[in-house]
């Protein structure tokens, strides 16, 4: 097992809801993430890198685990159960997106506000892409399809629990955006979107780290295996996303910030219910 290390200064205790879990190289980008003291996500830093400690006075959480993002996001979970206890959103991005603290605290709130199962950011026009359905949209706020990616994908708890087993079943990760969208939301056309209002930017070409570190991976064969096991083979190379509706770009109405608020409020509340009852572990607290 490996423990949570503390980082080289005390964390600020923010009591926020949301969680960040990054998979860094030594290149991350993850600094302009953080670099506004007001942010309302916690940082937890799975080290994949060579160099002891690097990245660990940024973190609130601190690992080194090398190896591939998903099967390691899997062991870190079951190692920490208790992390999917203490937050109710999470979000697993890539650690060569560009954005800033501003940007990933609105679409924090944006996913929670709008009670989404799953969701990602959208991705800027100058960005390294491969599904074009992915890149900003300005006109909008947000669009909710049937489809997200598995550079940055945000869970809601239930989703998490509902898709963690997944997540080791394809060690490059292909194959898992395609299986997600069918274990969220009950069906529901509302509960995944791709968030047009809080777009970053992929750097680098695709592939990158995972492949050089990882030369073994066949990542066609693995999302071959995984969309046959599930069914999904046709559905994967119509090549065709469903857009079910969107909500066009404006200043959020006072109605929008009450729904938000109240949501936040009732999360607090059934939290603290379920604490009581014993239904949940007492949270880990970050280091």
């Amino acid at each position: 097992m490996i423990g949570l290390e503390a980082p080289a200064a005390t964390p600020p205790r923010r009591g926020t809801r949301n969680l960040v879990i990054l998979r860094a190289g030594d290149a991350s980008l993850h600094a302009g993430w953080i670099a506004q003291r007001d942010r309302d996500f916690d940082l937890f830093v799975s080290y994949f890198g060579k160099q002891p400690g690097m990245h660990r006075a940024d973190a609130d959480y601190y690992e080194h685990r090398p190896g591939p993002k998903w099967s390691c996001i899997a062991e870190l979970l079951a190692e920490h159960p208790a992390l999917i206890d203490r937050y109710d959103a999470f979000w697993f991005p890539d650690d060569d997106l560009a954005a800033t603290t501003d940007t990933v605290n609105r679409m924090f709130a944006l996913f929670r506000g709008f009670s989404l199962s799953m969701a990602q950011p959208a991705l800027t026009r100058d960005s390294y892409y491969t599904w074009p359905i992915v890149l900003e949209r300005p006109e909008y706020l947000m669009r909710h399809v049937d489809f997200v990616e598995v550079m940055a994908p945000l869970f809601d708890r239930a989703t998490l629990r509902a898709c963690l087993k997944t997540f080791s079943m394809s060690r490059s990760g292909w194959g898992l955006d395609w299986i997600w969208p069918t274990m969220a939301g009950k069906g529901r056309t509302d509960s995944i979107a791709i968030i047009d209002a809080t777009p970053v930017r992929h750097t680098r070409p695709l592939g990158g780290d995972l492949y050089r570190n990882h030369p073994e991976l066949d990542p066609r064969q693995d999302e071959a295996r995984l969309l046959a096991e599930f069914g999904l083979v046709k559905h994967r190379w119509s090549g065709k996303f469903r857009v079910y509706s969107v909500i066009a770009r404006q200043p959020p109405s006072l109605g929008d910030r009450w729904r938000m608020a109240i949501n936040r409020l009732k999360a607090a509340h059934r939290y603290k219910r379920a604490l009581r009852k014993g239904r949940v572990t007492q949270p880990i607290a970050p280091t």
